[in-house]
C-alpha cells in the first residue's frame, strides 16, 4: 500500500486526497481478502421499499420520507427488517414528530467501550431519497446483519437511524445528548451518508473530517478489498457526525466524492430514484466499513 496526501482546495475547503493503492495483494505478496458476504440482496430490498420503487406495505408506495405518516411507515418496516434479523429494536423518541430507531449487537468479551454505527432515514418533500440516504440506511442494515451472524469480540456495536438530519441534525444531535446522559463510554462513530453513486467506477470513498487515526484504520480495510478504494478527506460538515462531534465523541463521516465532483447531481431532487443506485459501489463500501468495525473489534 502506497499513501499520497496532497492538500487541494475546492469551493473554499481544504481537502486532504489519501489514495490507496492496491495492486490485488497486501505487502508480503499475500492475496487481497475475498468479501465475506454479499449484501446487495438486503440492499436492494431496503432501497426499493424506502424509496417508493415497491410498496412498503399493501397500497402505499413512498413518496418521500419527510411527511409523519411517510416516516412512520418507514420506520415499521425498518422495525421489522431489523428484528428479522435477530436484532432488539429499540426506539428513541425525542420530541412529537422525531423518532430514531437502534439496535446493539453485544461483544463476546465486552471491553466496556461501544461503536456507534449510523445513518439518517429522512427525506426532504421533494425526493424518494434513494441515495439521500437509503443507501446510508442500507449499508447501516447490511452491517447490522453481518454482525447479529458473527458477533464483534470486544467492543459493542450500536446501529442507528436518525431522524431529522435534513431538518438540522436534529435526530443525531438528540441521539448524541442521550449518550452523554446514558453515560456510555464511546469508542469511535462512523455515520453514513449517500453512498449509491459512483459514475467514474473508481470506487472512491471520502472520510468527513476523521477523528485521529481514522484515516489510517480505513486505510488498513481498503488494502484488504479485492479492488482498489481510494480515499479521499474532508472538511464536510453537514451531516450526522457533527453532531457527535460537538460533544467531543470522535467520529467520521463516510460518503460518496460529495466533495469531490462524482455526487449524485438528484439530490433532494425527485430524480434521486432508485434506478440511478450502483449496487455494486454500495456493496464494496459496505465491506470496507465492516472490515473497518471487525478491526476495531477483534
Amino acid at each position: 500500500m502506497r499513501l499520497r496526501i496532497r492538500p487541494t482546495s475546492i469551493s473554499g475547503a481544504i481537502v486532504f486526497t489519501v489514495t490507496v493503492v492496491l495492486a490485488g495483494c497486501v505487502p508480503g505478496g499475500k492475496p487481497a481478502e475475498e468479501p465475506s458476504f454479499d449484501p446487495t440482496t438486503l440492499q436492494k430490498e431496503v432501497i426499493a421499499k424506502l424509496s417508493g420503487f415497491e410498496e412498503i406495505k399493501p397500497g402505499l408506495k413512498l413518496p418521500n420520507r419527510a411527511a409523519l405518516e411517510n416516516k412512520q411507515a418507514a420506520r415499521a418496516y425498518l422495525e421489522e427488517v431489523w428484528k428479522g434479523l435477530g436484532l432488539e429494536v429499540h426506539k428513541h423518541d425525542y420530541s412529537p414528530e422525531g423518532e430514531n430507531l437502534y439496535a446493539i449487537v453485544k461483544a463476546r468479551k465486552p471491553s466496556g467501550e461501544t461503536i456507534i454505527v449510523g445513518a439518517h432515514y429522512d427525506t426532504v418533500r421533494n425526493t424518494p431519497g434513494a441515495n439521500d440516504n437509503a443507501t446510508g440506511v442500507a449499508l447501516v442494515t447490511a452491517a447490522a446483519a453481518e454482525f447479529s451472524r458473527k458477533r464483534p469480540q470486544t467492543r459493542d456495536i450500536l446501529f442507528v437511524l436518525f431522524d431529522e438530519e435534513e431538518r438540522g441534525l436534529r435526530g443525531s444531535r438528540a441521539f448524541a445528548q442521550k449518550l452523554v446522559a446514558d453515560l456510555v463510554k464511546i469508542h469511535s462513530v462512523h455515520t453514513v451518508d449517500q453512498m449509491g453513486w459512483d459514475k467514474d467506477g473508481d470506487r472512491t470513498v471520502e472520510l468527513e473530517i476523521p477523528y485521529e487515526g481514522a484515516v489510517e484504520l480505513y486505510g488498513q480495510a481498503a488494502k484488504t478489498m479485492p479492488t482498489p478504494i481510494p480515499l479521499l478527506v474532508t472538511k464536510e460538515m453537514g451531516s450526522d457526525h457533527t453532531a457527535f462531534r460537538r460533544l467531543g465523541f470522535p467520529a467520521v463521516g463516510v460518503t460518496e466524492e460529495y466533495r469531490n465532483g462524482d455526487t449524485t447531481p438528484h439530490i433532494h431532487r425527485p430524480g434521486d430514484a432508485y434506478e440511478t443506485i450502483q449496487f455494486d459501489y454500495l456493496a464494496s463500501t459496505t465491506r470496507l466499513v465492516v472490515k473497518v468495525l471487525r478491526l476495531l473489534t477483534e
